[in-house]
C-alpha cells in the first residue's frame, strides 16, 4: 500500500459528509473477498444515541490497499472493519447500554488506527523509495469510510447516565472537537438542571402535602365551628332575644313615666259625662295653666293702662281757662303721664309676645305627648305587644305606630342581625269574604312594586309573609329618624337650605320611579311617607296607592281607577274631575311635591290648609286652586317661589313631568 493512499484513507476517516463512501466501502469489501466489482452491499449505517445529539455521527476511519499489495496489518483491518459492520447488522436490536459501549470501543478504535495508519505512511514511503517499478497500472482502489449510525433507542436514565460516564471517561476530549466538547458541555448543563429540578419538584410535593395536610385541618375545624355554632344557635338566639325584651321592657316603663310626667305639666285626656254619652276631652296641665294666668293678668293690666290714658285725655285742662304757667306744668305732667302709659304698654306687649312663644312651644310639646299618649294607648291593645318572634326570625320590640288597618312595629332581625320594621295588615273579621280578597290583592300589589326598588332614597322592602288567616307581615327598612310629619309639627318652618336638600332627595328617588323599565307614580307623596334614617338621610316609603305605568299608555297619562283614594291637600286638581276618568302621570307626584316645598318653607300647605278633607272634596278647593300665593314672611330666594310654581301649574299639559323638573336649576347644585 501506497503512503498516499493511506493518507488519502486517513483524511476520509474524519470527512462525515462524503455521501458516496457507502458505496465504495462496498467495493473495497468486494475485492477483499473475492467477488466482483459488480456486486455492492450497501453499509448499514447507525444512528447515534440520544446523547451525542441527531446531527453527530461517529465515523471508523478507513483504509485502502492495492489488491496485490500483502500489507497486513493494512488488509486485517479493512478485513476487521467488515466484520465489525456485520456484527453490527446482526446486533442491531441490542440495547441502548450496548449501543454506547460500542460507541465508546469505536472511538478508541479510532485512535489506534489513526496511530496505525500514521506508521504504516512512514513505512511506505521508505518502501516507495526503493521501488523502480511504477504502481500506476495498479488500482489505487476506491477510497472507503466505514460510517455507521447508532440507531436512536430510548434509555433509561440510569443507563443513559452510565454510558454517559463511560463515554466521558474513556474518550479524550481533545479527540472529540469542538462539537463534542459543546455536546458533553450541554449534557452536563441539563444534567445539572434535570436534578435542580428533581429538587424542585421533591420540595413542591412536600409544600402540596403540607397544604392539603392544613386544608383537611381547616375543613375539619370549620366543620366543628359549624357544628358547634349548629348547637349554640338556640342558645344565642335565647339570650339576644331576652336582652331585646329587656331593652325594650326599660323602653316602656321609661316612655310611661315620662307621659306621666308631662302629663302634669302639658295636660291630659279626660272624660265628660254628659247623661249617657262619655266623650274626651284636652285638660291643660299646670304649665299651660300658669301661661294662660300670666297672658290673663297681663291683657287685665293692659286693659286698665288704656282706661287711665282715656281718663288723663278726659283731665286735661282747657288753654282758655287758667294761667299760662299753671297750665304749662298741667300740660307737661300729662304729656309724661301719657308716656309712662305708653312705656308700659309696650313692656306688656313683649311680655304677650313671649307668652305666646312660650305657649306655643308648649302647643307643641303637648301635641308630641297626645301622639305619643296614642302609641301607647294603640300598644297595649295590641296582640303583638307580647314580644313574640315572627317567622322564627323576627323580634317584636316596640310599637311605632298604626295604621288604619296596620301596625308598624320595631323589631330585630335575628339572622341578619339588624333592626327591622314589621308592618302587621290585619282584616277585620268582621269583613265580607269580598273585601278580605280586595285587601290582600291590595297589599300584594303594594308588595310586588315595592320589591323591586332599590335605592338610597326608597324604604327597601325585604320580605313578606303569613302569620295567620287574617294577618300578614311586610318586613321593611328601619329608618330610626322621625318622619316629615313629625318634624313639620316640632318645627313647622324649615330653613330654605334645609327644605331644599330634602326635596333634591325626594326628587331623586322619583327620578328613580320614572326610570325603570315599568314607570312607578308614588300618588301618596305626603309628609308622612317621608322618612329620615339615623343620618338625616329621606326615604320615600308607602307604596300602597302606587300605579305602574304600562308600556302602551300615551303622553297624556294612564286612567286613574281609584278616585277618591289618597291625601287631597297634596293632589293635583286633575285627580277631582268628576265628570269623566281622569288620565295620571308622574304630573301627580311634581304638584305633591311642590306642595311639600310650599310647606316646609312657609309652615302651612298653599290650598285648603285650615280645611278637612271633606270639605276640600265639598268645596272644590283644589279644583278652584289656580294660582298659587306667597306669604311675605319668611323670606324665600326667587328661585324657589319659580320652582314651586312650575310644580303647582295648573294645567295638567302645561305642568312638567318628573324627568323634567329634574332638570331644573334648583335641584342642581354646583361647586360655587
Amino acid at each position: 500500500m501506497s503512503d498516499d493512499m493511506v493518507i488519502h484513507f486517513t483524511s476520509n476517516s474524519s470527512n462525515q459528509s462524503d455521501q458516496s463512501l457507502p458505496s465504495k466501502i462496498a467495493k473495497l469489501e468486494a475485492r477483499m473477498v473475492g467477488k466482483g466489482s459488480s456486486v455492492t452491499s450497501q453499509a448499514n449505517s447507525w444512528s447515534a444515541p440520544a446523547m451525542f445529539g441527531a446531527a453527530e455521527n461517529v465515523a471508523e476511519p478507513t483504509v485502502s490497499s492495492d489488491s496485490d499489495d500483502d500489507d497486513n496489518g493494512v488488509e486485517f483491518l479493512i478485513q476487521a472493519n467488515t466484520q465489525k459492520r456485520r456484527k453490527l447488522e446482526e446486533d442491531n436490536s441490542s440495547t441502548s447500554f450496548e449501543h454506547v459501549e460500542t460507541a465508546t470501543d469505536t472511538v478508541k478504535k479510532i485512535v489506534e488506527n489513526t496511530e496505525t495508519s500514521k506508521v504504516g505512511s512512514d513505512v511506505n514511503k521508505r518502501k516507495q523509495s526503493r521501488r523502480t517499478g511504477t504502481n500506476s497500472g495498479r488500482g489505487r482502489g476506491s477510497r472507503v469510510s466505514d460510517q455507521t449510525k447508532l440507531q436512536a433507542v430510548p434509555v433509561s436514565n440510569g443507563q443513559f447516565d452510565n454510558s454517559y460516564k463511560k463515554l466521558q471517561d474513556g474518550l479524550p476530549k481533545e479527540q472529540l472537537g469542538h462539537d463534542g466538547q459543546t455536546v458533553l458541555e450541554e449534557i452536563t448543563s441539563l444534567r445539572a438542571k434535570n436534578v435542580a429540578l428533581e429538587e424542585e419538584l421533591k420540595k413542591f410535593r412536600q409544600e402540596a402535602s403540607d397544604y392539603q395536610h392544613q386544608c383537611q385541618h381547616l375543613e375539619k375545624e370549620l366543620k366543628d365551628l359549624k357544628d358547634y355554632e349548629q348547637q349554640t344557635k338556640p342558645k344565642r338566639t335565647k339570650i339576644i332575644s331576652e336582652l331585646l325584651i329587656s331593652v325594650s321592657k326599660a323602653e316602656r316603663q321609661e316612655a310611661r313615666m315620662k307621659v306621666r310626667q308631662e302629663s302634669l305639666r302639658l295636660g291630659n285626656v279626660g272624660v265628660i259625662r254628659a247623661g249617657t254619652i262619655i266623650s274626651e276631652a284636652w285638660e291643660d296641665g299646670q304649665a299651660l295653666k300658669d301661661l294662660n294666668a300670666q297672658l290673663r293678668n297681663l291683657v287685665e293690666t293692659k286693659e286698665a293702662i288704656e282706661r287711665q290714658r282715656k281718663l288723663l285725655k278726659k283731665r286735661q285742662p282747657d288753654k282758655s281757662d287758667g294761667g299760662d304757667v299753671e297750665g304749662g306744668l298741667q300740660e307737661e305732667d300729662s304729656l309724661i303721664q301719657d308716656e309712662i302709659y305708653k312705656s308700659r304698654l309696650a313692656s306688656i306687649k313683649r311680655e304677650e309676645d313671649m307668652i305666646m312663644r312660650e305657649r306655643d312651644r308648649y302647643e307643641l310639646e303637648k301635641g308630641r305627648l297626645i301622639r305619643e299618649m296614642k302609641r301607647i294607648r294603640d300598644e297595649d291593645g295590641s296582640r303583638f305587644n307580647n314580644f313574640q318572634i315572627l317567622n322564627h326570625r323576627y323580634a317584636l320590640l316596640n310599637l311605632l305606630g298604626k295604621g288604619g288597618f296596620s301596625e308598624v312595629y320595631k323589631a330585630f332581625d335575628l339572622v341578619d342581625h339588624r333592626y327591622v320594621a314589621c308592618k302587621l295588615h290585619g282584616l277585620n273579621a268582621q269583613w265580607s269574604e269580598e273585601k278580605k280578597q280586595s285587601y290582600i290583592r291590595h297589599a300584594i300589589r303594594e308588595y310586588n312594586i315595592h320589591k323591586s326598588l332599590v335605592h338610597h332614597h326608597i324604604v327597601l322592602l325585604w320580605d313578606i309573609f303569613e302569620i295567620d288567616q287574617n294577618t300578614f307581615c311586610t318586613i321593611l327598612e328601619y329608618c330610626s329618624g322621625k318622619d316629615l310629619d313629625a318634624v313639620l309639627k316640632s318645627t313647622p318652618v324649615l330653613p330654605e337650605r334645609e327644605a331644599r336638600i330634602i326635596i333634591v332627595q325626594i326628587f331623586q328617588g322619583l327620578v328613580y320611579l320614572n326610570k325603570k323599565s315599568q314607570r312607578i307614580i308614588h300618588y301618596d307623596l305626603k309628609p308622612g311617607n317621608v322618612l329620615f334614617d339615623e343620618l338625616g338621610v329621606a326615604k320615600v316609603t308607602d307604596f300602597g296607592l302606587s300605579k305602574i305605568v304600562e308600556d302602551d299608555v300615551g303622553s297624556r297619562g294612564m286612567e286613574l281607577t281609584s278616585q277618591g283614594a289618597g291625601t287631597y291637600w297634596y293632589l293635583p286638581p286633575e285627580c277631582f274631575e268628576l265628570n269623566k276618568t281622569p288620565l295620571i302621570s308622574s304630573k301627580v307626584d311634581v304638584w305633591s311635591a311642590g306642595i311639600l316645598l310650599y310647606q316646609m318653607l312657609f309652615g302651612k300647605r298653599p290650598f285648603g290648609h285650615d280645611q278637612s278633607q271633606e270639605r276640600i272634596l265639598r268645596e272644590d278647593t283644589i279644583i278652584k286652586a289656580r294660582k298659587v300665593e306667597f306669604p311675605t314672611r319668611p323670606a324665600v330666594s326667587n328661585e324657589a317661589k319659580e320652582f314651586i310654581r312650575r310644580c303647582l301649574t295648573y294645567n295638567q299639559a302645561d305642568r312638567p313631568d318628573v324627568l323634567t323638573i329634574a332638570q331644573d336649576p334648583y335641584l342642581t347644585y354646583t361647586k360655587k
